[in-house]
């Protein structure tokens, strides 16, 4: 049985008494509000946040723009959360952008060990669509522990990474 958490539906899931049940999640971040969330962009790169209409209820709309050059438009929210032995983390988007690298990323409470699920080519879906991102599409990235197993989360990100580059929105 595995717990989820699940972010646009950003939520936490509690593991069930019965083997049987697909644990409930538990909302961490509905996006009524994005005022927790922050821009972190490479330099010479734009993103900018906006509560928008979401997939339900309100969402997280994301405008960038890599100004015809690489680099990455990050937003990054701080949280706290113990994760189970086995998980899953969602979230639903939709996007008028271009084929570009999209990167969910965890980190600890150091900010220098993360974990991630990075995948290139990435085509924005113009529709509503589920992101599923279960313990073995997560992967440590980099940072100096030994520890390799994601126990406890204290930042999530989502990056937009250039590949083709260029601008558009991307809404979660």
């Amino acid at each position: 049985m595995s717990a989820r958490l699940v972010i646009a539906l950003l939520s936490c899931g509690l593991a069930s008494a019965v083997a049987a049940q697909q644990p409930a999640p538990v909302v961490i971040d509905s996006f009524e509000s994005v005022s927790q969330w922050t821009a972190q962009p490479a330099d010479g790169v734009e993103i900018t946040i906006h509560s928008d209409s979401g997939r339900t209820g309100r969402g997280m709309r994301l405008d960038f723009d890599f100004h015809g050059h690489g680099g990455y438009a990050v937003v990054r929210r701080v949280v706290n959360i113990v994760v189970p032995e086995n998980y899953e983390f969602s979230f639903s988007i939709r996007g008028d952008a271009p084929v570009n690298t999209l990167e969910f990323k965890l980190a600890d409470s150091t900010g220098e060990n993360v974990w991630w699920s990075n995948t290139p080519e990435f085509v924005f879906p113009r529709e509503w669509s589920v992101v599923r991102r279960k313990k073995r599409h997560i992967s440590f990235a980099w940072g100096p522990t030994t520890d390799r197993e994601l126990r406890r989360v204290f930042a999530i990100e989502f990056a937009i990474t250039a590949g083709s580059g260029g601008k558009g929105s991307v809404w979660i």
